[in-house]
């Protein structure tokens, strides 16, 4: 498998699920916002430094409707919801030859829904219903490439990629809450069931939280949930061992694998109930580092031009 495609399906996978799940942050945090107290401090600004796109925010006021369009609508703001579904489109059209035909099809849709949609978000009364439709697109893609593909290089690629996102994304969402707990913790702590419900649900994980984990929702027990749970496939620990399958599966997977051995082993140290939330916070940004890091090295092994192909 030549080493440029390689990299459009491995981006491929980073963008479908970056899509999907800035969707479903910006869902959240709107939601948040709505539940929780003016008191507590919090403002759309706080969203831009979940996303790490600080040093790209340049808005004189990051106020509701400025920060929606940066993250959502903007298609030409890299950490945008429109940049990632275009950039999921271009991965695809250039691979299509190694995907299967519906997956160009879905995308092409989810594409021209975004165009149409993706700039009323800064509505009230049309943003949880096009962010939904959003999400349930994109599973629909990821659905369609992941039953149809044949277990080869490109889906391995592929599954890499998702993985890696993945788990980033989903430490953005455990800060997102954490935020609100950093500003007021009194104040909150009155709300931390409201507050882990909504993270759960933004991840589709209420149901199997109550289920396998407790009855209860409990800050401490979400956060572990989310970063340690090896069943779910949305924990940052589910997300690490796949991309570690994924690896043992492709030639020359042995310094990512290491990589993300070493990404586990630092997960599995931590110790959750013992955490606040600023050490929370600090131990997700810390991750965000260090996927960052396993990136690095894909790309020297696979893409670049002293890399294996």
């Amino acid at each position: 498998m030549l080493s440029r495609a390689a990299e459009r399906v491995y981006w491929l996978g980073r963008y479908l699920e970056r899509a999907e799940s800035t969707a479903r942050i910006v869902q959240q945090y709107s939601q948040l916002l709505l539940d929780l107290p003016d008191e507590v401090g919090v403002g759309w600004d706080e969203l831009v430094t979940i996303f790490g796109a600080r040093e790209t925010f340049h808005e004189p006021k990051a106020d509701e409707k400025t920060v929606l369009r940066f993250l959502v609508s903007d298609s030409e703001s890299p950490t945008s919801l429109a940049f990632s579904i275009r950039m999921a489109r271009e991965n695809l059209r250039n691979t299509r030859d190694l995907l299967p035909t519906e997956s160009w099809e879905a995308v092409n849709e989810l594409s021209q829904f975004a165009r149409r949609h993706l700039g009323d978000v800064s509505d009230d009364d049309d943003r949880f219903e096009v962010l939904s439709e959003c999400i349930a697109r994109s599973l629909t893609i990821c659905g369609s490439l992941m039953e149809s593909m044949s277990h080869g290089a490109p889906y391995q690629f592929l599954r890499l990629g998702q993985a890696l996102e993945r788990a980033d994304m989903t430490s953005r969402i455990v800060d997102a809450a954490t935020a609100h707990v950093r500003k007021d913790p009194d104040l909150v702590a009155r709300f931390g069931s409201e507050l882990g419900t909504n993270v759960l649900k933004s991840v589709s994980g209420f149901q199997m939280y109550r289920q396998y984990c407790s009855p209860r929702v409990e800050g401490r027990q979400v956060v572990s949930f989310l970063t340690r749970d090896t069943q779910f496939p949305r924990s940052i620990a589910y997300c690490i061992n796949r991309g570690r399958k994924a690896c043992a599966a492709l030639p020359g997977g042995d310094a990512t694998k290491a990589a993300l051995d070493r990404l586990a082993a630092q997960l599995a140290e931590t110790p959750p109930p013992t955490l606040d939330a600023f050490d929370v916070s600090q131990i997700m940004d810390r991750l965000q580092s260090d996927i960052g890091q396993v990136h690095t090295t894909v790309a020297h092994t696979w893409f670049l031009p002293d890399g294996h192909q």
